[in-house]
């Protein structure tokens, strides 16, 4: 059932992606202009990723407080001024610090919302929902990065590719006038969303699951562009170009992950990913051919897409129908991940070298696969 409040949230989820995928090459860029160091100019990266933490902890009680709808509503505008700080010409290195922290605070209300209102939403539909969500956030993904390079090659600069987000943000908002309040819940699922007993435990399994998954995903985009220099010799540019076959890979896996959770219960559906994305690390890990390396690539993604949507959607069955906390906890735990597993890569790189740091994504993808087998969600949805 795709109405206008569920497109509605796909266009949100699509900016976001569209900060989150162009936000990797706006810091050289950034780096160039402030003309600081790579560890100045790579606290931005942490200040998104630490404001996701933050806010997964907050989120629930405020959407308790105010609502779904309107801490949708917050989060658009507050996510445009950040990155409007973020992205403003000259800006000095506090305010753009501080407008990462506020983008990606905002940010992640954003996505805590939209994933508990679709889950909501389209009941029984809702896992495939939200990764047909993540699909076309994928593909947004894509061609971010594309018009960040555009604007900084035009007089344009490329800031005019992020500010794209401020003003898609404010039109979501023009769009959703007065319907706040239609993405809030039910009274009856919202006593039971808000009672004050504790998460079943059965959803730290799922969490950590997460944690693996994020993992995997966030070091792939963030090193795969230096696996293809340092093992196909691409050039810079090139590499940074070849990261569209990790990022196409998932848009087609969440695209087909969505037609597969409609059929097939979740845990199914993720161990397919988990396999598949192992089989195509292996041919890109194992090779120096460049047209292997990419096709390993593509295949890694294509097993990576459903992976955190699906995630999500299996943390919320285990939460007992408390929605809201449970992607709430879902977003902090990927936070965490996402701050950690490539900076503990670089870490390794440092010290085994960087091909052998690499197998930290397998391992984790060996983590992801005993948790499920493990600790199976027997009442997973189809």
């Amino acid at each position: 059932m795709r109405d206008g409040l569920t497109w509605l949230s796909y266009g949100q989820l699509c900016l976001w992606a569209w900060l989150m995928y162009a936000f990797g090459a706006t810091v050289a860029l950034l780096r160039d202009d402030q003309e600081t160091s790579r560890a100045v100019s790579g606290l931005h990266g942490s200040m998104l990723a630490l404001s996701g933490v933050f806010a997964g902890m907050v989120a629930s009680r405020l959407i308790d407080r105010i609502g779904r709808g309107n801490v949708l509503r917050l989060a658009s505008l507050g996510g445009a001024a950040g990155v409007l700080a973020y992205a403003w010409p000259s800006a000095p290195l506090l305010v753009t610090l501080v407008g990462a922290f506020v983008a990606g605070f905002f940010g992640t209300f954003l996505v805590i919302s939209v994933n508990a209102f679709l889950l909501s939403h389209q009941g029984p539909a809702g896992p495939a929902s939200l990764t047909e969500a993540n699909a076309l956030a994928s593909v947004s993904g894509l061609v971010a990065p594309l018009a960040v390079g555009l604007g900084a090659a035009t007089v344009l600069g490329w800031q005019s590719g992020l500010l794209v987000v401020v003003v898609g943000l404010v039109v979501v908002e023009f769009v959703r006038g007065r319907r706040a309040d239609r993405f809030g819940a039910a009274r009856s699922e919202a006593h039971a969303e808000h009672r004050r007993s504790p998460l079943p435990r059965r959803i730290y399994w799922t969490l950590a699951l997460i944690v693996c998954f994020l993992g995997v995903e966030f070091s792939m985009v963030f090193w795969s562009a230096d696996l293809l220099r340092e093992r196909a010799e691409f050039g810079a540019a090139a590499a940074a170009a070849s990261l569209a076959a990790v990022t196409g890979g998932m848009a087609i896996g969440r695209f087909v992950g969505s037609r597969m959770a409609e059929r097939r219960p979740v845990d199914m559906v993720l161990l397919i990913s988990i396999l598949t994305a192992l089989v195509g690390f292996a041919a890109a890990w194992l090779t120096s051919l460049s047209w292997l390396m990419l096709i390993g690539l593509l295949v890694t993604g294509l097993g990576m897409g459903v992976q955190w949507p699906l995630g999500v959607a299996r943390a919320v069955q285990a939460s007992g129908g408390m929605t809201d906390r449970a992607s709430a906890l879902a977003s902090v735990f990927g936070s965490i991940a996402i701050a950690s597993a490539p900076f503990a890569l670089g870490v390794l790189s440092d010290v085994i070298g960087f091909h052998l740091a690499f197998l930290l994504v397998p391992a984790l993808l060996v983590g992801a696969l005993v948790i499920l087998l493990v600790r199976p969600e027997i009442t997973a949805p189809r």
